[in-house]
């Protein structure tokens, strides 16, 4: 096979995503050696992250490769371009870009700045496309979800939490941003850690498993270590971190100085402790949700108000502050929100309504 039919062909399974490791290297050093094709592939490679990709984008991309490819195998590398967007236009000039890459190229002492500039325009185009090209995976209130990422990292979602990651998930972008509460089963690669963004902190691992609840509404920010180790360090101050072990659970608490009614006290950044199973089932309480259970020990009955609501995906509005202040304790598994309320009944003084989708509770 011709040089030149080899490279395309590489090309063709890189952006299929079909392509294997050797092959990856034999098209990277195949582009080392001629910058120009180099920087237009890197162009194809943006046009596959893009929303909208436009018609002088792809011209910009024919005219760098105008007598260097067939028509038909430049049409198979490029993204379709929307319907309506296409017009005949007229071969666009050759780019400057050519021209600069074929001056560079016959300079041999040019050619090193020109791969260090491309480089550069590589990482630039893939931290764009990171920024715009983002998949977002929503398990909704009543439901969990589970799916399993590109390196094999496996993800379980509880209910009303939401997921977003690369379109082009890798080994060297393992990067995923969690609202909400999710478990994860990450493979061990030392070189490639995975990370996991909440709103308040970053929590790096090496390949382990661990759960993560950070809900939007909530004022803290659980990670528990089941096994292998994690760094947990502050979104906003990345020098404040702490390194865990198997068995461990931190809490971030949210309020920052200055809030109300904490003005006093001193605010806990990390709070680590033990984890503690569930005396009755032995059950691992932070992650019994895994198992459909819904497992709350010296809870406040407001604080379980809100995982209910997510658990049952309905609206509970406790009306009397002395009822939501109950700290209770208990297991739901099975029940629906009737037989769940009605639990409660033996802890809590209380009565309910349940109306269409919503739950009205009083004293």
């Amino acid at each position: 096979m011709k040089g030149t039919d080899r490279i395309y062909l590489l090309m063709g399974k890189e952006l299929s995503h079909a392509i294997t490791p050797a092959e990856a290297e034999e098209l990277k050093a195949l582009l080392a050696a001629d910058p120009e094709l180099w920087y237009a592939y890197e162009l194809i490679q943006a046009a596959h992250s893009m929303d909208d990709v436009t018609q002088e984008y792809v011209q910009e991309i024919r005219s760098l490769l105008d007598g260097r490819m067939a028509p038909e195998k430049l049409h198979a590398l490029l993204p379709p371009v929307p319907a309506g967007t296409v017009q005949e236009m007229p071969a666009a000039p050759r780019s400057g870009y050519r021209r600069l890459f074929r001056v560079a190229a016959a300079l041999g002492g040019i050619i090193v700045m020109t791969l260090a500039s491309l480089a550069l325009f590589r990482q630039t185009v893939k931290q764009k496309a990171a920024d715009v090209a983002m998949n977002k995976v929503v398990a909704p209130r009543g439901t969990k979800t589970h799916i399993v990422l590109a390196d094999g990292t496996a993800i379980w979602l509880n209910a009303g939490s939401e997921l977003t990651y690369p379109k082009h998930f890798s080994l060297e972008n393992r990067v995923v941003h969690l609202e909400g509460e999710a478990y994860f089963k990450v493979p061990h690669d030392e070189a490639h850690p995975f990370t996991v963004h909440t709103r308040e902190a970053t929590i790096t691992d090496l390949g382990t498993t661990f759960n993560v609840k950070a809900y939007r509404d909530a004022t803290i920010t659980e990670a528990t270590l089941i096994e292998g180790v994690i760094e947990v360090s502050l979104e906003k101050d990345p020098d404040k971190k702490i390194r865990m072990s198997p068995g461990e659970k931190l809490v971030l608490h949210n309020k920052p100085a200055g809030t109300p009614g904490v003005q006093d006290q001193p605010v806990q950044v990390f709070e680590v402790s033990r984890i503690m199973p569930y005396s009755k089932t032995n059950d691992v309480v932070e992650t019994a949700w895994l198992e459909n259970k819904l497992i709350f020990r010296n809870e406040r009955f407001a604080d379980l108000a809100v995982m209910m609501e997510r658990r049952y995906n309905i609206s509970i509005l406790i009306r009397d502050e002395e009822v939501g202040n109950y700290q209770v304790t208990g297991i739901f598994e099975h029940e629906n929100i009737e037989e769940a309320l009605k639990l409660l009944q033996a802890i809590v003084p209380f009565k309910f309504k349940i109306m269409d989708r919503q739950v009205i509770i009083n004293r």
